[in-house]
C-alpha cells in the first residue's frame, strides 16, 4: 500500500487557494470600504438637502404654491381641476406618510444600533 503525503509547499498552496476562495483580499476590502464611505457622504448630502427642504416647508406652512382659483365656466375643466386637486392632495399625503415611515425606521435603527440600509 502506497500513501502519498503532501509536501510542505503543496500543503501551503492548497491551504492558500482554499483561504483565497473563502476570504476577501485586502485590496478588495479597501475598495469596498472606500465605496461605502463615498455612499455615506452622498447620503449625508441628500439628508442635508432634505432637511433644508423640510425646514423651508415648515417655515412656509407646508404650502409651497398658492392654490389657483377654480375654473367655473367649462364643466370638463372644472372636473379636471377637481381630479387634479384630489390627486395632488393624495400624493402629498402619501409622501408625508412615506417620510414618517423613514423617520420611524431611522429612529428604530438609532435605538437598536443597527446600521441604516440604503434607500
Amino acid at each position: 500500500m502506497r500513501l502519498r503525503v503532501l509536501g510542505l509547499s503543496r500543503l501551503r498552496r492548497a491551504l492558500l487557494s482554499r483561504l483565497d476562495s473563502r476570504y476577501v483580499t485586502k485590496p478588495d476590502h479597501r475598495q469596498d470600504i472606500k465605496d461605502a464611505l463615498w455612499e455615506v457622504k452622498m447620503l449625508r448630502r441628500e439628508v442635508v438637502a432634505l432637511r433644508g427642504e423640510v425646514d423651508r416647508l415648515r417655515r412656509t406652512g407646508g404650502t409651497a404654491v398658492k392654490p389657483a382659483p377654480e375654473p367655473k365656466a367649462d364643466p370638463k375643466a372644472a372636473e379636471a381641476y377637481r381630479l387634479a386637486t384630489e390627486t395632488a392632495e393624495a400624493v402629498d399625503t402619501l409622501l408625508q406618510n412615506e417620510m414618517r415611515i423613514w423617520q420611524a425606521i431611522d429612529d428604530l435603527s438609532a435605538r437598536v444600533g443597527a446600521p441604516v440600509r440604503a434607500r
